[in-house]
């Protein structure tokens, strides 16, 4: 299907913003304990969002090719180098405006009710699996600390599933896109850095359980913020409709 003007300009610009975010290093924002997150990757769910999946996969591509050229000229840190790796810095990102596009249209077709549901069962078996992950580790307070972890990701679960029964649809429907986009990105890159030979996996768990979270909710806010703001919609219970 040949791409339309709308398509072509959200392509455009949205392979503009990675790539800026990408050379001038906002894509980067510092969290605790030196540790930085990435929101990079959030063009391209906005631009799947809005153009649809084959966009997406397009914005991706840009944004993988750019981020390998950057690790091969002008590295940033010691891990980059990685990057120099197409395996590393374009596949996994080939899938992230795809995944986003699917559980957008998905929620949007099957309404509240089903998409809570999967929503808490699926958030609930990543907790536990970290929680379990975070219990068997090799340190003396690792059983409390795993306990902890799960009681208090649970009852975030809970929280988060509760505003979604009160959220507007189109504002329920944006924060999935955005935590699945997210969490594809995450999951599909630490998978090729373990799968190349690059990092070990307990590294790699240990950066996702670190990064992920907060990640997810830098990318859902301005997801749901881009948005609303281009659609010229009042995300709130009543609000106007898209």
């Amino acid at each position: 299907m040949k791409p339309n003007t709308h398509q072509i300009a959200i392509a455009g610009v949205m392979s503009a913003v990675c790539v800026l975010l990408a050379v001038t290093g906002l894509g980067f924002i510092p969290f605790v304990a030196g540790i930085s997150i990435t929101v990079m990757h959030v063009p391209i769910i906005i631009g799947a969002i809005a153009a649809g999946p084959a966009v997406g996969t397009l914005i991706g591509f840009i944004f993988g090719v750019s981020s390998m050229i950057l690790a091969s000229v002008a590295p940033r840190g010691p891990g980059d180098v990685f990057f120099t790796d197409p395996w590393v810095s374009i596949v996994p990102r080939l899938f992230i405006g795809l995944a986003a596009w699917a559980v957008y249209r998905f929620t949007q077709a099957t309404g509240r009710t089903w998409t809570v549901t999967l929503s808490g069962l699926t958030l609930s078996a990543i907790v536990l699996a970290v929680a379990y992950s975070v219990g068997t580790a090799e340190f003396a307070l690792a059983p409390l600390v795993g306990l902890v972890a799960g009681a208090l990701g649970l009852g975030l679960v809970a929280m988060a599933l509760y505003r979604a029964t009160r959220a507007h649809p189109e504002q329920l429907a944006l924060s999935l896109a955005a935590v699945v986009g997210t969490l594809t990105n995450t999951a599909l890159v630490l998978t090729a850095l373990v799968v190349r030979g690059y990092i070990p996996a307990t590294l790699a768990q240990t950066v996702g359980v670190t990064n992920g979270p907060p990640e997810m909710v830098a990318a859902t806010v301005i997801t749901v913020a881009v948005i609303a703001a281009w659609r010229q919609v009042a995300l709130r219970p009543g609000g106007a409709s898209v």
